[in-house]
């Protein structure tokens, strides 16, 4: 049962190395950076009036398994006598030192001297200047220390918080017999290898369990209550690496990766997706790959190990039954801002201006005043209409109704993917895709509605996932994004919001696939599958064999669609498009 495991954790994680399957080392990652400006400030000296020594813009790299610290330095040589300093050598050139990193039994990095030596000193005389300069130089080097304790406090801190309380005094022990390994160097700095022993127990996966029965009411309340706090995490997390970063393409791979985990998380909220165990791991272990190939910066070593150490545990320890707990996406989170004051895992329903703005999401303006007894959005229908004509907000229309509300919500739709197309810098070519794409979508996804009646009231249409109105916005994907009750309540906002989306999902997803696979038809196919189920979608319609759920939403989408296209009437009384054309 051993060797598979420590095979997977060799494939999967290069920096576990250890022959026995229950040994599981983790790094705790010291960048070059970090490291270089320390040995800079320990090397800055000055001895009374007469001996000093300064090292400017240090620079540390790897050289054959080796430190090489190196910068333009500058210093004096001198004797005070009577106050006053005798010889004095001025001297500046470039300093390179090698140097290997090793732990003393207190736990602290330290540094062994190897070679060290002074070049381009003006005036010659640069091997003596160096050696007189020696004797002050390398004890200040031997007695540099780093303290690796908050880095191994804040690692056991987050494993800590994952243990189920049936497990909690086995991971007690476990971290309690930790050892800390002798340091290596790899390509961006130092690695202090923390090693635990897993019991043998945690090593085996646990049986499968029975098939799951559909959650109540009640039960899916208590779901979404724990999934807050990985959402929270997740799009506190990326806000913050966005604002790090004017990286375009590093921002566009952090957005599609928040709307995959939020589709994910809808579908695991509708029972669509259901996950052994906890659900907050499995979406971190879902997202935590991806993130961490995003992420290269030494600025989030402490963050990016103790994700690292998590997944590694849950790989090696599956009988473990780790779960991700509030406390520890606190912890975690906070590590991308240490001394942050306010609380990452704070949840609302309010608009972030500052999340939009990072990702491009144009804000969708309060409208103006409207008449008494009109709705604003009616301002919006360039038609005459009577007076005695209903507003579109709160209408849920009668079958005899059904022919002015098809009129009414049709040019609504019309209006907005015109107005969209004008702002949304969608290439020519694809603006007949895009006006036939926003009504096909409308009808699929709600029947042209944005309200039904729920024990006898007026309610806004919601699914089983979170997604509301004319379009189905999915409350929980565009948290943050746009205003919930304007979503629910609020007809022109839900339907300009939902092109939006397909506008941006059409641009970022649909037409490059589409690109690559040589066929336009794809265009809006793959731009419906990102709007029905994220980016990771994209493509899904062509896939052999098709998933049979799929297939059913995707052909009906291409035949409604096809019919929108073609110029054949919408029909809300079987939502469905009457002398449609389209061919399978």
């Amino acid at each position: 049962m051993r060797a598979p495991a420590l095979l997977l954790l060799c494939c999967l994680f290069p920096y576990v190395q250890s022959a026995l399957a229950d040994r599981l080392e983790i790094p705790l990652r010291i960048a070059f950076d970090t490291i270089g400006e320390a040995l800079g400030r320990q090397l800055a000296y000055r001895e009374g009036r007469c001996r000093s020594m300064k090292l400017d813009k240090p620079a540390l790299d790897a050289v054959d398994g080796r430190l090489r610290l190196s910068g333009p330095a500058s210093g004096s040589l001198g004797i005070e006598l009577s106050g006053n300093c005798q010889n004095v050598a001025a001297w500046h050139g470039t300093v390179q030192l090698t140097l290997e990193p090793w732990l003393d039994k207190a736990g602290r990095l330290r540094m062994r001297i190897h070679d060290s030596r002074l070049t381009g000193s003006p005036g010659g005389g640069t091997a003596l200047l160096w050696d007189l300069s020696k004797p002050h130089v390398h004890p200040r080097l031997q007695a540099f220390s780093y303290d690796i304790g908050a880095l191994r406090t804040a690692l056991i801190g987050i494993v800590r918080s994952v243990a189920p309380p049936e497990h909690g005094a086995e991971l007690e022990a476990m971290l309690a017999n930790l050892e800390i390994l002798q340091p290596r160097i790899d390509a961006t700095g130092v690695v202090v290898p923390v090693a635990l022993e897993v019991p043998a127990p945690w090593l085996t996966p646990p049986p499968a369990g029975a098939s799951i029965a559909p959650l109540t009411e009640a039960e899916l309340t208590a779901l979404d209550a724990a999934l807050q706090p990985w959402d929270a995490f997740l799009a506190y997390t990326i806000k913050q690496l966005a604002l790090d970063s004017e990286d375009r393409a590093l921002r566009q791979r952090l957005f599609t990766l928040l709307l995959e985990s939020r589709y994910e998380l809808a579908a695991i909220l509708s029972g669509e997706t259901r996950t052994p165990g906890d659900p907050v791991r499995a979406l971190f272990i879902d997202a935590w790959g991806e993130l961490r190939t995003i992420l290269a910066d030494a600025r989030y070593a402490v963050f990016l190990d103790a994700g690292d150490a998590l997944v590694a545990l849950d790989r090696a320890a599956p009988g473990l039954g780790m779960r991700v707990s509030a406390d520890g996406l606190r912890q975690l989170a906070r590590s991308l801002r240490p001394g942050a004051g306010a609380d990452p895992l704070a949840y609302d329903w309010a608009v972030d201006p500052q999340l939009g703005a990072l990702f491009d999401v144009e804000p969708i303006p309060q409208p103006a005043p409207s008449p008494p007894g009109r709705s604003w959005l009616d301002l919006f229908i360039t038609r005459a209409h009577a007076a005695d004509e209903k507003p579109l907000d709160r209408w849920v229309p009668s079958r005899g109704e059904l022919t002015a509300y098809e009129a009414r919500i049709g040019e609504l739709l019309h209006k907005t993917s015109a107005s969209e197309l004008q702002r949304g810098g969608l290439a020519a070519p694809y603006h007949p895709v895009y006006r036939s794409l926003v009504p096909a979508t409308a009808l699929i996804e709600s029947c042209w509605r944005q309200y039904e009646l729920r024990s006898g009231k007026v309610s806004y249409l919601r699914s089983a996932s979170g997604s509301v109105g004319i379009m189905q916005i999915n409350q929980h994907v565009w948290r943050g994004f746009y205003d919930v009750q304007r979503l629910r309540w609020d007809t022109a906002y839900n339907m300009r919001a939902g092109a939006q989306i397909l506008m941006r999902y059409l641009k970022d997803y649909a037409i490059p696939y589409a690109e690559r696979s040589g066929d336009l038809n794809h265009v809006p196919r793959a731009a419906y599958a990102v709007y029905n189920a994220g980016p990771r979608a994209v493509g899904r319609f062509s896939k052999k064999p098709p998933h049979p759920r799929e297939q059913r939403v995707d052909e009906r989408l291409w035949t409604l669609y096809q019919g929108v296209a073609s110029g054949a009437q919408v029909d809300l009384r079987n939502c469905n498009v009457s002398n449609a054309t389209a061919s399978q």
